[in-house]
């Protein structure tokens, strides 16, 4: 080859070179804004970080309360559930089965006792996926009732440390347990029931049965 066909292959060489640079870059950022666009197809509304503010209760020795971020954005403490027996539970909105398998459990729960002194309690333990927006969307298709079933989420070292010290169950991010923790109108635990056996559910309307009628808080409470 001489020195002028070898310039013209090396030519035509760097020419075919760069449009494909050009086609692999135009496939990639088409790659990109296709991703982008359906990442974007979820809720529209802004997540606002707020909610995961350690509230000033974090800093307690041993909790004997709470101060959560309820799905209205409100903050919400234990002590203003006193006089209503509570039913708490731990959960995640990403959770495909199990979660939401409970989750239908406590709304039979909560319609059974409509109207009546009872609330249901459930917190999250994924918070920097479940925000109040987030919480709002998962629980508006429920149809839970404001005033009878609260979502709650947080910081996720602080709901730990509810989760252990006030509750006595282990959690971490989207780990918890199945038992739904049944308390009376003074914050007592008076009992745990697995959510998917018939025979602790059935315990567990007993429980609330008479938990409702009761007046005074139990001889060993220390409320």
């Amino acid at each position: 080859m001489n020195r002028t066909g070898f310039f013209l292959s090396f030519a035509a060489f760097l020419i075919s070179g760069g449009l494909f640079a050009v086609m692999a870059y135009r496939v990639v950022a088409n790659l990109h804004d296709a991703r982008a666009g359906a990442i974007g197809r979820g809720s529209q509304s802004a997540a606002d970080p707020e909610y995961q503010r350690l509230p000033p209760d974090g800093q307690s020795d041993w909790m004997d309360g709470f101060t959560l971020t309820e799905r209205s954005g409100r903050e919400v403490q234990w002590k203003e559930l006193a006089g209503k027996v509570r039913v708490v539970s731990f959960f995640f909105s990403s959770c495909p089965a199990n979660c939401l398998q409970q989750n239908l459990k406590i709304r039979e729960i909560q319609q059974a006792y409509a109207g009546k002194d009872l609330v249901c309690v459930s917190i999250t333990c994924d918070p920097d996926i479940d925000s109040p927006e987030r919480l709002r969307e998962y629980a508006s298709k429920l149809n839970a009732p404001h005033d009878q079933w609260l979502f709650l989420t947080g910081r996720l070292i602080y709901i730990r440390r509810v989760a252990s010290e006030l509750f006595g169950v282990a959690l971490d991010k989207q780990t918890h347990t199945e038992r739904l923790i049944v308390c009376d109108k003074w914050g007592n635990i008076r009992g745990m029931f697995l959510w998917n056996k018939l025979d602790e559910m059935a315990q567990l309307r007993l429980l609330v049965d008479k938990l409702l009628v009761e007046t005074e808080p139990p001889a060993n409470s220390s409320s």
